[in-house]
């Protein structure tokens, strides 16, 4: 070891407070590097095996192959394994549940390792001739056991409904059909099968709570593909990437394939950032670049504060290298020299915090995920690729923080640091404060100011870390919301958890009114609300005529002398229901008067021209304006006629549905109307009004569909629970929110304890400055003032140049949203706020604890002290 390096470590030892200063920083800087990591592989883990659990492990699927083309498909580079599945269909099962079937079909070894079939009692399925019985069938009454033998008569699920007649059969996704005289569907090309039951299984990923059947689960090999036709191959690829939505059609054409008997497992693909939709593609690893790039400026300034802002104090012993006979190289050398001791402290001590940090963070979320009854858990995932990026970029990081304070090293000369005048080159010029500061806030201010002028490296460095502070901040905070933001644009998330509905028209919905009444005095029931809608045609004037519909590549056609032509859906809610959804629009339900509603301006919905999902105002529209409700009439030469039917005024605007099933699109309004409203209009047309429908919001949809179902009335509704299929969405909310917040929390820490440790290393600094102001008689009180008028500049100072750093840096993250979601530009006021007043709050902690540090020093002691 060369004497500069020796002498570097010696005066590491010295000055020990700022090493470790600087120490803590890099640990800091490398525990958010680690964390974020960390964080985001897990986040992936949990998505791709909570994904799995739903779906299945498998991602793509081929139907009806013959055995030549199975064959192929065997033997694909991109082939991992095989599931074969085939469903046998139907039997009949005794008793009056909600489901009257079992569900018989067939799976492969590696079929029931992809679908996640998991052996409760007894063994698995080994041939044809043996089944396994879900624990739901048994927990229905089912009277057999292991050892039993059954015979069935298996056949496939016919409709006997009008508006089914000529349809295919149907599959495990449809609910029952009932009707007051029982089942109104057949099972038809039954065949007999004889079963030995050796086991049982838990609950299935295809028993939904909806689905017709009770699941039976047999065994299928290869030689079935000879004499069935309704078999589906399910691959395992080995190759998860982009190119298996151009290799697998261009493989399946090769076999004769036909490109409907592809399906891809899109939700599981997706949950391993891998899309056919390259809009949707550039818009997470552009949003992914950003945040990383935020992170890396954070961290090189955290790091670079700490180096930089002590390098008055280090100009001392680099002089007297100087003087000694080092030169430039030697002196840069000794500063990056420096960063490597403090990296090989702190960097393994970072990449231990952040891993520590996220593994207790993740023990509490999973508290939370278990009481979500989320199917699996959040596991601390690290694997040596990230900590190796990790350590990587911390390293590269602490590199650049160290070069300017290392070039600034190498140009110390003797002179200027026995004279220390290279950091404060005082003219009469560059202190002058304004005379109308001193009137104003008195000598104090003017004191603060003058201060910060003759040390305006050290006052640049803290602002610096300031503003870095406020765009992490600002910038970490819209990323997030706008990550939420895309999640709930994307998602087909309904806002009610239970629907029954009784037949069409007015008639028919005493069932549903007692079903509405005795649900209410449920503690679990949040909400609940019953109406009909209608759709029709309708205009409106081409000035308030907006932007959505203007966009469509045939919008002359919606132009006529009538207008612009828009397809309009009206809600009919009662006079409580009206009331209570106009309070919650902040509209004032008195000013609804008949021939009025609500109209829901601000929507959102998937573009397929311009492949993204858009949010916007449908009409350009102001309260008093109206739309024309009208009757489409085909004559006999097959010309439409439109017949006017009704006005309807709009009393308010919103960008709230009420509970229910909408499917928004550039051309279609939704009015919310009265009921009085939606009959005068159904009284003047010949289109009829939808079924009444009443939608619950509740937290335990399964204990609420088993309490409506125990009513008499019952039997006369037709009930879909939402709850299991909108569950993935609602466990990925919350998810998504955790890593949100928690991502938010950690940039607040990180940035908090940037401010900490500039402020107090600068305070630490101008020890022997603060003990010289003392010794010429400056009083504690106006000291104090002082320090608090230094504060108030920072924060002026930081704000002013963050806040319109921090409006483009979301900017351009909006910019980058716009590949794949379209949606109007706003600034998050509320974080705006908090950041304006966490920056003085913050800043006045720091200075005054800074201070309490150090308020009890000796004057002539400090005086004479060289290190910190």
């Amino acid at each position: 070891m060369n004497i500069v390096n020796k002498v570097t470590i010696r005066h590491l030892k010295e000055n020990k407070r700022r090493t470790l200063v600087t120490i803590l920083g890099v640990i800091i800087s490398v525990a958010m590097i680690t964390a974020v990591a960390t964080l985001g592989q897990s986040f992936l883990d949990l998505n791709q095996r909570q994904t799995i659990e739903n779906t299945g492990e498998w991602h793509y699927s081929y139907t009806n192959l013959n055995e030549q083309q199975y064959q192929a498909v065997k033997e694909h580079d991109k082939t991992e394994s095989i599931g074969l599945m085939n469903e046998l269909g139907y039997s009949p099962l005794d008793g009056e549940g909600s489901k009257p079937y079992v569900y018989v079909h067939q799976l492969n070894k590696a079929g029931m390792d992809q679908f996640q079939v998991k052996l409760q009692d007894g063994r698995l399925p080994e041939n044809p001739d043996e089944v396994v019985l879900s624990e739901t069938l048994l927990q229905s009454g089912y009277d057999k056991e292991i050892g039993d033998t059954i015979t069935l008569e298996v056949g496939e699920r016919y409709s006997l409904s009008d508006e089914m007649e000529g349809e295919g059969p149907l599959n495990q996704t449809v609910s029952a059909e009932r009707t007051e005289d029982g089942l109104a569907e057949e099972l038809r090309n039954t065949e007999e099968h004889t079963f030995t039951i050796v086991g049982t299984i838990e609950e299935p990923l295809w028993d939904y709570s909806w689905a017709p059947g009770y699941s039976m689960l047999s065994y299928i090999d290869e030689d079935i593909l000879s004499t069935e036709e309704n078999v589906t191959v399910y691959v395992k690829s080995n190759d998860i990437s982009t190119s298996l939505f151009d290799d697998i059609p261009s493989f399946a054409k090769k076999q004769n394939i036909d490109q409907e008997q592809i399906e891809f497992n899109y939700n599981l693909l997706e949950a391993y950032i891998v899309s056919p939709n390259q809009g949707a593609l550039a818009t997470i690893f552009g949003l992914i670049t950003i945040i990383v790039v935020i992170i890396m400026i954070g961290s090189i300034a955290l790091i670079y504060n700490a180096f930089a802002i002590s390098v008055s104090e280090r100009s001392r012993y680099l002089g007297m290298l100087s003087s000694i006979g080092a030169t430039k190289r030697q002196k840069r050398n000794s500063v990056f020299f420096e960063g490597i001791i403090i990296a090989l402290i702190s960097i393994p001590l970072g990449v231990g915090a952040g891993l520590l940090g996220i593994g207790i963070t993740l023990y509490f979320v999973n508290q939370i995920l278990s009481q979500a009854q989320f199917d699996v858990d959040l596991q601390l995932v690290a694997s040596f690729e990230s900590i190796g990026i990790a350590v990587v970029i911390s390293f590269i990081t602490i590199m650049i923080s160290a070069y300017i304070p290392a070039v600034r090293a190498s140009k110390v000369t003797a002179i200027d640091a026995i004279r220390q005048s290279k950091d404060i080159k005082l003219t009469k010029k560059k202190v002058k404060a304004n005379p109308l500061v001193r009137k104003i806030f008195g000598y104090e201010a003017e004191i603060a100011l003058k201060n910060l002028k003759r040390n305006k490296k050290r006052y640049n460095v803290t602002v610096l870390s300031l503003i870095v502070s406020i765009v992490l901040f600002l910038s970490v905070g819209y990323f997030s919301n706008t990550l939420t933001k895309s999640f709930e644009l994307q998602s087909n998330q309904l806002n009610y958890d239970i629907a029954a509905s009784s037949a069409t028209g007015y008639g028919g919905v005493e069932g549903l009114k007692q079903v509405m009444d005795n649900i209410q005095g449920l503690q679990e029931v949040n909400g609940a609300i019953m109406y009909q809608t209608m759709h029709m045609s309708g205009f409106v004037e081409e000035e308030i005529a907006g932007e959505p519909i203007k966009t469509l590549e045939n919008a002359s056609d919606y132009i006529s002398d009538q207008g612009v032509q828009y397809f309009i859906e009206f809600i009919g809610l009662d006079d409580k229901a009206l009331q209570d959804y106009a309070q919650e629009n902040e509209i004032s339900y008195s000013d609804i008067d008949e021939g009025e509603g609500i109209l829901i301006n601000q929507v959102s919905y998937p573009d397929d021209n311009q492949g993204k999902y858009v949010e916007t105002e449908i009409l350009d529209a102001e309260v008093g304006d109206s739309a024309i409700a009208a009757q489409e009439n085909v004559e006999d030469t097959g010309e439409v006629s439109f017949e006017r039917v009704s006005q309807v005024d709009i009393a308010g605007l919103t960008d709230h549905f009420p509970m229910g099933n909408f499917y928004p699109s550039p051309n279609t309004l939704f009015f919310v109307v009265s009921e009085d409203t939606l009959a005068n209009i159904d009284e003047q047309t010949e289109y009829q009004p939808n079924a009444m429908t009443l939608y619950i919001e509740t937290e335990d949809p399964v204990s609420t569909q088993e309490h409506i179902e125990g009513l008499e009335v019952a039997n006369e509704l037709h009930i879909a629970n939402q709850f299991y299929y909108e569950q993935q969405d609602r466990q990925m909310t919350l998810v998504l929110s955790i890593f949100v917040y928690g991502f938010i929390t950690l940039i607040t820490l990180i940035s908090v304890a940037n401010i900490f440790n500039t402020i107090s290393t600068s305070v630490a600094l101008r020890r022997r400055e603060f003990a010289t102001m003392k010794s010429i008689g400056m009083t504690p009180k106006a000291f104090r003032k002082m320090i608090q008028f230094e504060s108030v500049f920072y924060g002026l100072k930081s704000l002013l140049y963050g806040l319109p750093l921090s409006i483009g840096v979301m900017y351009v993250i909006y910019n980058q949203t716009q590949n794949t979601f379209s949606y109007s530009f706003s600034l998050p006021w509320i974080n705006i706020s908090i950041a304006i007043l966490a920056v003085f709050v913050i800043v006045s902690v720091a200075m005054l604890y800074s201070i309490s540090k150090i308020k009890d020093d000796n004057i002539i002691e400090t005086l004479r002290q060289e290190n910190i």
